[in-house]
């Protein structure tokens, strides 16, 4: 019996610190059959000859260079546009997998295809957060060890509303992402618009297709939390509101749209200057919206204690 081809994606920049560490990762899966390509969105540091080095030394890896910074899902686009393998996976270049990641979301996906006949599966996994100041937090997935696992309707509205649903506990980062090639295709791969939320908003795209997003408990992916340019509190705040207005059909449809809009600048308002700025906006929308706010706070209650406030840049708020 052949082995399924895995392409592993790490996407790179300016990550001299850290992209050996990734590379290192991926090459020594426990899977034997695999690819490994990896794209340089415009590096000034020393990342690409450290790329370099690794990919003389192994036929497996392939190095693909953009010319200018075009960001994230740029990047994983130009990874899948030189990948051939039947499955994908994707790796960050600030963190790493244990060995056996990709062998166990391959048993998972194809153990999850066989008991449901779905063909649009998702595989995350658990993450091992590292922050800063030295704390480790276990961070769980959506529809872990579950089957069936959440879907469709379901996931949309948990993305884009919030709203609970049964296995739903938890996020997708990309990093811990594997599925097979046919589902980055069902959505055509990666929004290059969004520097911010492209893997948000490739997720939600995916359950408005119907997919279904089964994950693994255990922590295979180790995370290294760090302070970019992107995760500035201006930044994300623009971000966010590009997402919502470009799904701003689909909120509108469920008549969520101004609600979700306002919400969100109350949230920021929250974090740049606390609850004494917020309170305002808040105010209005309970006198719009009072049962939207209720069901909204509800529903946020338990992301509360997941809140880092220095994953955001105290200077963004100049």
């Amino acid at each position: 019996m052949t082995t399924a081809l895995i392409s592993i994606g790490i996407t790179c920049f300016n990550a001299e610190t850290t992209i050996e560490r990734a590379v290192r990762s991926a090459r020594d899966q426990d899977w034997a059959h695999l690819e490994i390509v990896v794209v340089d969105d415009c590096s000034t540091d020393s990342s690409p000859s450290i790329i370099d080095r690794f990919a003389d030394d192994d036929a497996r890896i392939r190095v693909v260079r953009h010319t200018v910074n075009r960001g994230v899902g740029a990047a994983r686009n130009s990874a899948l546009k030189h990948m051939t393998g039947a499955f994908v996976a994707f790796f960050d270049d600030d963190d790493t997998s244990v060995p056996a990641r990709l062998a166990e979301q391959h048993r998972r996906i194809v153990e999850y295809e066989s008991a449901t006949g779905t063909g649009a599966v998702a595989c995350y996994t658990a993450t091992e957060q590292h922050y800063p100041d030295g704390s480790v937090v276990y961070s769980a997935t959506l529809g872990a060890d579950a089957t069936p696992a959440p879907s469709g309707d379901d996931v949309a509205r948990l993305i884009l509303l919030g709203k609970p649903a049964a296995g739903s506990r938890g996020v997708c980062p990309t990093s811990s992402l594997m599925a097979r090639r046919s589902v980055y295709d069902l959505v055509g791969g990666f929004d290059e618009r969004l520097r911010r939320h492209e893997d948000t908003d490739f997720n939600l795209r995916l359950a408005l297709r119907g997919a279904h997003f089964a994950g693994i408990s255990k922590a295979l992916v180790r995370q290294t939390m760090t302070f970019t340019h992107d995760k500035a509190l201006s930044a994300e705040r623009q971000s966010a509101l590009q997402f919502i207005e470009k799904h701003r059909d689909v909120l509108q449809e469920w008549s969520w749209y101004d609600f979700s809009r306002l919400w969100c600048e109350m949230k920021f308002a929250r974090f740049e200057g606390g609850t004494r700025v917020a309170l305002p906006i808040l105010i209005r929308l309970f006198a719009t919206s009072p049962t939207k706010t209720v069901r909204k706070i509800v529903w946020s209650l338990p992301n509360q204690k997941s809140y880092r406030r220095y994953q955001y840049s105290d200077d963004s708020r100049a």
